[in-house]
């Protein structure tokens, strides 16, 4: 359910808004070659900085989700509320499968297609919605565990999730001294740290924890830059989602811009940050069409791969307005799809949160 401005809260609009362009922006790297270059010189150590900047784009997401959703409860209705995200996946999967069989020559027989679908590959960036189902349906149970708990229990559970998920990559450098299995829900960690910085906003100044964000790409980037030593990137443990770099770098980004007022701000910027936050999900599903006509453009016109990253200020841009472009249009398509839903089951859809600031 689309608010109206002053309803709106600019900060965490603008939280979203740059969680999306992020999203599409480490997909820079992923499309331009970087992945097969040799990290030497200058340029690729600035590329490697860039990345991990842009690295923080999930785990955005997930704080916001946390943020946000903490007073979500459970009713025999709440899981029509997953609608609208279900019939965004399948007309941005089906956007996609159509790119793929018209644009790239891809064949598919009918149970090839169901099955993109079923194992989330109709739209191949997907990955994501396979696992917000899962939070999505746990987070009342988690919310109600929330609030049980006292002061000192919210903390312990956030430093217990932390450990779990963030430390592993780090210790177990010198040796196998923390369990590896629950690396995987990080998203419950970063669920959890969203839901405290709710309820305890950090205190740091906004360009402290900008320039914080900026350090700590800065030294993750430069430190995977060391490690590949002249050969290609190889992904580090502060690479995964759930590293104990990427959630202290996401903490920085999103507590600097969810205190961001809208004051001051003219009305078409506040109107675009509000429609690329709404606008975010479709807009990442659908990013892959965009993708596979810019990326082969660029890498084409500039053979030299090093020299590719000075290109990104333009390529960026043009992904992320292609993008939005078809993400409206599916957005207008899902609209549609829940007009033709019960009023009472698209009441209960629309209303995803209780937070009446959330898009």
């Amino acid at each position: 359910m689309e608010h109206t401005d002053k309803q709106r809260d600019f900060g965490l609009d603008l939280a979203r808004a740059v969680a999306g362009v992020l999203t599409l922006s480490v997909h820079f790297f992923l499309n331009n070659g970087f992945y097969d270059t040799p990290a030497a010189g200058k340029t690729m150590l600035a590329a490697c900085m860039v990345r991990m900047l842009c690295m923080t784009c999930v785990p955005l997401f997930l704080l916001l989700t946390g943020y946000t959703c903490i007073n979500r409860k459970w009713s025999k209705g709440y899981y029509r509320k997953l609608l609208p995200v279900l019939f965004t996946y399948v007309l941005a999967g089906a956007a996609c499968l159509a790119f793929r069989c018209v644009w790239q020559g891809e064949v598919f027989a009918w149970k090839g297609i169901v099955r993109q679908f079923t194992v989330y590959a109709a739209a191949p960036y997907a990955w994501y919605i396979e696992m917000y189902i899962g939070l999505f349906l746990l987070s009342p149970f988690l919310n109600a565990a929330w609030y049980v708990l006292e002061d000192s229990g919210k903390k312990a559970l956030v430093l217990t999730l932390v450990g779990l998920t963030a430390l592993p990559g780090l210790v177990n450098q010198v040796g196998t001294l923390l369990p590896t299995w629950w690396v995987g829900i990080y998203p419950l960690t970063y669920y959890a740290i969203g839901a405290w910085l709710r309820e305890y906003p950090l205190r740091f100044k906004g360009w402290q924890l900008l320039l914080c964000w900026l350090g700590l790409a800065a030294v993750m980037g430069a430190k995977g830059y060391f490690a590949a030593a002249g050969e290609n990137y190889v992904w580090m443990p502060e690479d995964q989602w759930g590293s104990l770099a990427l959630t202290l770098e996401s903490v920085c980004l999103f507590s600097c811009l969810k205190r961001v007022k809208g004051e001051g701000v003219p009305a078409a910027l506040r109107w675009c940050v509000a429609r690329v936050a709404k606008l975010a999900l479709p807009m990442y599903l659908v990013s892959y069409i965009a993708d596979q006509i810019v990326y082969p453009v660029l890498n084409k016109a500039v053979p030299q791969a090093q020299l590719r990253l000075f290109w990104m200020p333009l390529v960026v841009p043009v992904v992320v307005v292609c993008s939005l472009v078809l993400a409206q249009m599916v957005d207008w398509a899902a609209q549609a799809l829940m007009n033709l839903v019960p009023t009472k089951t698209q009441n209960a859809a629309n209303a995803q949160c209780r937070d009446p600031k959330e898009s």
